[in-house]
């Protein structure tokens, strides 16, 4: 095992302890997105509109004159204005660093959180706490553009009165708001041109997945691994949404929480046909022969069919550029071609 691979499973462990407390204080966090509105740190506001396309202008001119000011309201209900391109960001949400890269935006990436690893380009950027960050390394770099996700919604207050420009990206809730979320970031860094590319061509193979699975009469009831102790997604989260496309049929049913623990009791009556195990892979996490060894799993369809399978847990949860890859691969497990 090389130093690169360790630090690797060492990271993979940190990220699902992480993803673990999250689910703890969903409700909490939920909270405090009502809690920090206000106007922007930098006094910032909505006072100027989006541009528009100045009658008898060039196309260049007009591209760049559309661009700024841009008016953002983020998951906090604070209206950031942007009069240019920030050249200095640092994004605290893995999804986010993948948009920003997706969209052309990298080189004016100045660091990243500890769990952004994709692409390799946002691996060899300084790094930044994930949970609860302190603003003093951040100000030390002087962004001109901090991005937040839901992780960090209590810090947000502090990163705003030290005078740092903040936005706060609430997760999305399904896929649609996925795109919705790579337009708003494309067209606040410069990028607008290119984020909407970008999702148009993740919105057209969206619906040629849906229009696979509308074929298909064939749903399998599928349980959804996050953790060996059960906890799982349900309807109600960004995984969920993916399996609701897909025409799944989640173990869970009941929305009241999006990442509920299940009892063993209860995913062996559900006996689902396919098993996903976001908490496998090669860092020592759980494999389908551990699966099939825990007491009782041996009589679940899915283990006796062959149907426990690892997938890329970055991939699948993580609502960024890459999401139509993890939809593509569900299918393609839940409906192998025969």
């Amino acid at each position: 095992m090389t130093a690169d691979s360790g630090r690797s499973r060492h990271s993979r462990r940190r990220r699902w302890r992480a993803f673990a407390a999250m689910t703890v204080v969903f409700a909490a966090v939920a909270l405090a997105f009502a809690a920090c509105g206000g106007d922007d740190g930098d006094g910032s506001t909505a006072t100027q509109p989006a541009a528009t396309v100045a009658n008898g202008a060039t196309p260049a001119a007009s591209a760049s004159a559309a661009a700024f000011p841009f008016t953002f309201t983020d998951s906090t209900g604070t209206h950031v204005t942007f009069s240019e391109a920030p050249k200095r960001i640092i994004s605290y949400s893995p999804g986010a660093t993948e948009v920003l890269f997706a969209v052309g935006v990298g080189a004016q990436v100045i660091a990243v959180d500890e769990f952004s690893d994709y692409p390799v380009a946002a691996k060899a950027l300084p790094h930044v706490q994930y949970s609860k960050p302190s603003p003093e390394p951040a100000l030390a770099m002087k962004p001109d553009l901090v991005i937040m996700s839901g992780q960090q919604a209590g810090q947000v207050p502090q990163f705003r009165q030290l005078g740092m420009r903040v936005v706060l990206l609430k997760e999305p809730g399904d896929v649609p708001a996925v795109f919705e979320q790579v337009r708003n970031v494309g067209r606040m860094t410069g990028h607008g041109d290119e984020a909407a590319k970008l999702a148009t061509a993740l919105e057209g193979r969206l619906e040629k997945v849906k229009a696979t699975v509308a074929t298909k009469s064939d749903a399998p009831v599928v349980f959804y691994e996050i953790t060996p102790d059960l906890f799982t997604v349900s309807p109600n989260s960004f995984v969920g949404n993916l399996l609701t496309i897909a025409k799944a049929k989640n173990v869970v049913t009941d929305t009241s929480n999006a990442f509920p623990q299940l009892s063993v009791e209860t995913v062996l009556k559900a006996d689902p046909a396919v098993i996903l195990l976001a908490d496998g892979g090669d860092d020592g996490g759980q494999t389908p022969e551990m699966v099939k060894a825990r007491p009782g799993w041996d009589r679940v369809k899915a283990v006796r069919d062959g149907r426990v399978v690892v997938i890329d847990s970055d991939i699948f949860s993580r609502p960024g550029p890459r999401v139509l890859d993890a939809l593509e691969q569900l299918v393609a497990v839940l409906y192998p071609a025969r």
